[in-house]
Order: structure tokens, then sequence, then C-alpha cells
């Protein structure tokens, strides 16, 4: 077991006596992670912080219910893809526009990083649900595949297979869109500073 692994577990083991700043350091090391696997339950960022906090109420009643602190990642994943799952049936469906992206460079670059992000994105929530999930696991970071496996209850090939084929998916579907861009809108080079 790692350093960061037995600081985790004794800070499991603290928040389940009671200890409210374990708890919050546990909660605030795996927050990216997780925001990452909400958000790919949920297919947008609509109810995003509702159910992050609800996923707080529920860590901070359920805590001392987890026998095996070792495995908080894939409890806390658990749980955290449950509420998603019951926030997104409560939902009613609505359109929604992408998020805009925001940058702080130059705006030329700007323009074609947030038109790659925006079809990179649009192509992951466009996978299915068992694909998405995978892949929003995988690149939110903090789970080891056994644990992104337990979360999905599926073995570790078949998680590991879903991830390769959410890559190619996302691949094949914005790959013909940047050699369009990259050739112009009808298809010929684009001059340089055209």
């Amino acid at each position: 077991m790692s350093d960061h692994e037995s600081n985790e577990v004794m800070l499991v083991c603290a928040a389940r006596q009671g200890d409210k700043d374990a708890l919050q350091t546990l909660l605030s090391r795996n927050w990216s992670w997780l925001r990452g696997l909400v958000y790919s339950v949920l297919g947008d960022g609509r109810d995003l912080d509702d159910v992050m906090q609800e996923i707080c109420l529920r860590v901070i009643t359920r805590i001392q219910t987890l026998r095996e602190p070792e495995r908080f990642r894939a409890w806390l994943a658990i749980l955290a893809r449950h509420e998603a799952i019951k926030a997104r049936r409560r939902r009613k469906p609505e359109l929604f526009a992408p998020e805009e992206l925001e940058y702080a460079s130059d705006p030329a670059d700007d323009v074609a990083r947030k038109e790659l992000y925006g079809r990179v994105l649009e192509a992951v929530r466009e996978l299915p649900q068992k694909y998405r999930e995978v892949f929003m696991l995988a690149h939110s970071g903090g789970l080891t595949y056994a644990q992104m496996a337990e979360v999905l209850d599926v073995p570790i090939t078949t998680m590991q297979i879903r991830l390769v084929r959410a890559r190619q998916m996302i691949r094949d579907r914005v790959a013909p869109q940047l050699d369009r861009v990259s050739r112009g809108g009808n298809g010929l080079p684009q001059a340089e500073g055209a």
C-alpha cells in the first residue's frame, strides 16, 4: 500500500470517528474525478452541483457504514453513481446548449481550442451511457481499473474493452471534423493567414 493510500485509510478511519476535517480532506481530494463521474452519468452539467451536494450529505451520514476503509474510493464512486442515476431519472427532458469554454490566451487560439473541445465534448455526450461512464471515470482520475470495474459492476476486461471502444468512437467522430477544419469548410486546404 502506498503512502497516499495508507494516508487515505487513516483519513477514512478518522472520518468514521467523526473527524470533520478528515472528511473534508477526503471529499476535496476526490472532488475532481467525482464530478467527472457524476457528469458522465447526467450527460451534461444540469443538476451537477445539486447532485454533488447530495453526495456530500450521503457521505457525511453514511461514512460510518463503510466497513473496509481501503475501499473508500470505490464506495464513494458507487454512492455517487447511484445519486446521479436517481437525479437523471427525476429530470424532465429539456434542450440545452453546449457550455461555453473560457480561456485567457490569444483569441485566435481560443476559437480553435473551443471548437476542438466542443467537438470532443459533443462526441463524449453522444456516447452510449456504458461507454460514456467508463470514459469519464478513466479520464477524471483517481480510480484504478479494478476500482472502475467495481463501480461499473463489470469484469476488468469488460471495462477495458468499453474504454477502448469509447476512445475509438470519439476518435472516429472527431477526426473527420478535424480534417474538414484543417482543410477549410469546402475541403480545400486553407492558405496561411486566411
